[in-house]
């Protein structure tokens, strides 16, 4: 759904389509805007409803895909450096090479970064120069509202850690009186440890934080052009689930904050936890 759901937001953005609900409905007369979506924004968008095979070093060719009464042969599409060969629908050749991201049956120069944001990527890029300098720029080069804004949301005191465990005691509590009241034969809520409840409560604070700091990276930053200002931020598609952005974004915490790295890296929730 969120390929569809970042489709309609480029559609929106193109002006061939008008925002309703979390979707969209076409225009009757579309036009394009004066002002165009990213590029970089509208490849990623495309390649995530492109439904791209990618064909990692040593795994299987995959069939090709079935269509009614018969199974269509998928088109190649061959590596380039960190760009993995590839399988679509004959179809897609044509648009990908009209973005700029295949000539000749190759992955172009120009797809390598734009792939590192696909969901599901391998990781290769974070040993690569390109990001380590990204990670260098976006620390020494960064707005002052993006710098007081990561110092408030990496910044947890000991009064954030009791009311997200105040709030995780009250959804408890009205979750099992609520199943009481259903009638509901359910056993009460475990007596938790004050040590136990605090480190869960610090990672239910930790993870919400940590979900802002992304959407951070989702909004104001790219890589080939590090912090976006206002006025650039309004062309950019957010793009959310970017793991380019992700990475990016414990990194820069890491350098910046001396090691610091947030709870989600390990923390998962459980059915008696609930994230702030």
């Amino acid at each position: 759904m969120t390929a569809y759901q970042l489709g309609c937001d480029a559609l929106v953005a193109l002006g061939q389509a008008e925002r309703f609900g979390p979707g969209a409905l076409a225009k009757d007369c579309p036009r394009l805007p004066e002002i165009l979506p990213r590029w970089d924004d509208v490849c990623v968008t495309v390649l995530g409803l492109a439904d791209v095979t990618f064909l990692h070093p040593g795994a299987p060719t995959p069939p090709g895909r079935y269509q009614p009464g018969r199974t269509v042969p998928d088109a190649g599409i061959a590596a380039y450096k960190t760009a993995d060969a590839a399988q679509v629908t004959p179809d897609i050749l044509p648009l990908l090479a009209s973005l700029g991201l295949t000539e000749n049956g190759r992955w172009t120069e120009a797809s390598e970064t734009i792939l590192w944001r696909m969901d599901g990527w391998k990781p290769s890029h974070l040993h690569d120069v390109r990001f380590m300098e990204a990670v260098k720029i976006a620390c020494e080069v960064m707005p002052d509202d993006i710098n007081n804004e990561l110092d408030r949301l990496v910044t947890i005191t000991d009064d954030d850690v009791e009311k997200s465990a105040t709030r995780i005691r009250d959804i408890r509590d009205t979750n099992y009186a609520n199943a009481k009241r259903r009638g509901q034969d359910i056993a009460p809520p475990e007596i938790v440890p004050p040590e136990i409840e605090l480190a869960r409560a610090r990672a239910s604070v930790e993870h919400s934080r940590s979900g802002k700091l992304d959407w951070m990276f989702y909004r104001r930053w790219r890589l080939s052009d590090g912090w976006l200002s206002d006025e650039e931020s309004q062309r950019a598609l957010e793009i959310f689930h970017d793991p380019l952005a992700q990475n990016m974004r414990r990194a820069v915490i890491s350098k910046r904050y001396d090691g610091l790295v947030m709870a989600e890296l390990g923390w998962k929730p459980t059915a008696n936890t609930f994230a702030s």
